[in-house]
């Protein structure tokens, strides 16, 4: 989450109508994460998180996010709960930004994830990827492999000027992706796609709320846990904490166990994220988006996790 669409509190006065909420008190813009603008909002009874889509390319899944979200939150999952509007309507758009308003949820993020912590993310994981088996929408990975082939395509001249080794060091790992990693027999469905600490809420090691589903879609199961393990499991300068992923993963097998077949990929998987995560924090130094408050995030951790994975 970031700011980079200013709002005030007049603005809001359609979405206050169409929604029927009680009159705004406060705005407060929201620094984590990089993708979205988000507030929170506070009323006389109630307080939201209101989120503005800035690529236009990810504005058609926003029916796809709210619809999985009603559904998930009927079925128990702590995560927001979208504002629909009489008419069942739960998006909208704001200074021509496709926008979502949803329930405000108490706790907050982590910033030095213990044992129980990756126990009970792991536990949420897998009971997401239950609850959402049933959802009838589909939305493709919009950070799937095809996009890690466009990104290091923008960013390979610069890189290759800058730092040569890391470069070829991406560029096999792409090409040693593209014939291992994707396997049309491993179970999936619907994933959370973004699962790190900031995007989780906690009151001291209770878990509270799951949040941000903005890359939520259809994928490998245990390619979202290789997101969480990337995610979880390692340190700020990218080294693995011990027994940080074996707590995770027994959380997540408390709630389904992983098949045979699955077990047999999970490294490949995990490489696969830490390339994921390595292309688009480098893309985002060198393509800084422009906003009132950014958070830009170094991606030599995560190229240090595609080094260590690189050696399993």
């Amino acid at each position: 989450m970031s700011v980079y669409t200013r709002l005030n509190i007049n603005e809001l006065s359609p979405v206050v109508t169409r929604l029927k909420l009680d009159p705004i008190k406060s705005l407060e813009g929201i620094s984590a994460g990089v993708v979205n603008t988000n507030y929170k909002l506070t009323t006389d009874s109630q307080k939201y998180v209101l989120t503005l889509v800035e690529d236009p390319q990810e504005a058609v899944a926003l029916p796809f996010i709210a619809g999985l979200l009603t559904h998930l939150a009927k079925k128990g999952i702590p995560c927001p709960h979208p504002v629909a509007d009489t008419k069942g309507k739960a998006y909208f758009s704001i200074k021509n930004r496709p926008s979502l308003l949803a329930g405000f949820l108490n706790g907050s993020s982590p910033t030095e994830p213990t044992k129980t912590h990756c126990y009970e993310i792991g536990k949420i994981l897998a009971t997401i990827h239950i609850a959402g088996a049933d959802f009838p929408q589909v939305r493709q990975n919009p950070m799937g492999a095809e996009k890690w082939a466009e990104l290091l395509n923008k960013i390979g001249p610069m890189l290759q000027t800058k730092d040569s080794t890391t470069m070829e060091i991406l560029l096999n790992e792409l090409q040693w992706l593209e014939d291992n990693f994707q396997n049309p027999e491993l179970p999936k469905g619907v994933c959370h796609g973004d699962l790190f600490p900031d995007n989780s809420l906690f009151v001291e090691e209770k878990l509270t709320g799951v949040i941000d589903f903005f890359f939520a879609c259809n994928d490998l199961y245990i390619y979202d846990l290789a997101v969480a393990r990337n995610a979880w499991c390692f340190d700020v300068k990218g080294k693995p904490i011990p027994g940080y992923w074996e707590k995770l993963l027994d959380g997540y097998e408390k709630i389904r166990p992983l098949t045979k077949k699955e077990k047999k990929h999970l490294t490949t998987t995990a490489r696969a994220a830490a390339l994921r995560f390595s292309l688009t924090r480098l893309h985002d130094n060198f393509f800084p988006r422009s906003g009132e408050t950014v958070t830009k995030k170094d991606p030599q951790p995560f190229l240090e996790r595609l080094k260590y994975f690189r050696q399993l």
